[in-house]
């Protein structure tokens, strides 16, 4: 499944640990995907979110003491798929606004995380049709 599912894709990752964010960058790019960021900061994020041309994210919940709810927010009102990344929640404790996305618990598995965003753009695309 990994090999080129995102190819043609540009997927922003939101991460602040470093660590974290090379891995998702070289899953990403192993899966195919074009790669903006990986963006620490939720400012920087929202910014990123606004402007930048993507067809998916992934979203690390917690950025420094700061929720990343309003860069999601900003993607679904642009109609980005997203899914989310944590180590604090999990996906029943996903406030009900974002209930319907997926979450990958720290530490995810490469073949979750481009499984769970390939799910989220294919299901963007079926919608659009």
């Amino acid at each position: 499944m990994i090999g080129n599912a995102l190819t043609g894709q540009s997927i922003l990752i939101v991460e602040d640990n470093a660590l974290i964010a090379m891995n998702l960058e070289d899953i990403l790019r192993d899966a195919g995907a074009d790669v903006i960021g990986p963006i620490a900061t939720l400012s920087e994020a929202e910014r990123t979110a606004t402007d930048a041309v993507v067809t998916g994210a992934v979203l690390d919940i917690m950025l420094e003491a700061e929720e990343v709810w309003p860069v999601a927010r900003i993607l679904a009102e642009r109609g980005i798929p997203f899914i989310f990344s944590s180590g604090h929640f999990e996906q029943d404790t996903l406030p009900l606004e974002w209930a319907a996305h997926k979450i990958v618990t720290k530490p995810a598995r490469a073949q979750d995380i481009v499984k769970s965003l390939h799910r989220a753009i294919a299901g963007r695309q079926v919608r659009d049709q």
